[in-house]
């Protein structure tokens, strides 16, 4: 199983970002999650799920100006799962570590 290094930073959407999409015959493992923004801000973070085509909230957080959230909980996505970030507000900045590897 080949093992690839995942290093992906951006700018949270006040929509929908979706931080971190499996490819197809791929899993991943996100070790180190980061956000933060100069003003105060709401921070909902969700884990959507290709098996069951549902999507679940992981934390949703009122955070004070300045705030950095790091999340270093292990997340396991398989194959077409993905993680979503949503702000209340434009300037949250995101960035994710993890490996990815082939199945």
């Amino acid at each position: 199983m080949a093992s690839t290094r995942i290093s992906k930073s951006g700018n949270v959407s006040t929509l929908e970002t979706r931080l971190y999409i499996v490819p197809a015959n791929f899993a991943a493992d996100l070790l180190s999650i980061r956000f933060n923004n100069s003003r105060a801000y709401t921070l909902t973070v969700s884990k959507y799920s290709q098996a069951t085509q549902s999507a679940f909230v992981l934390y949703d957080l009122n955070l004070s100006a300045g705030d950095t959230v790091t999340d270093n909980f292990p997340y396991y996505l398989d194959s077409g799962d993905y993680l979503i970030a949503t702000s209340n507000i434009s300037g949250t900045h995101y960035t994710i570590v993890g490996t990815q590897n082939s199945k």
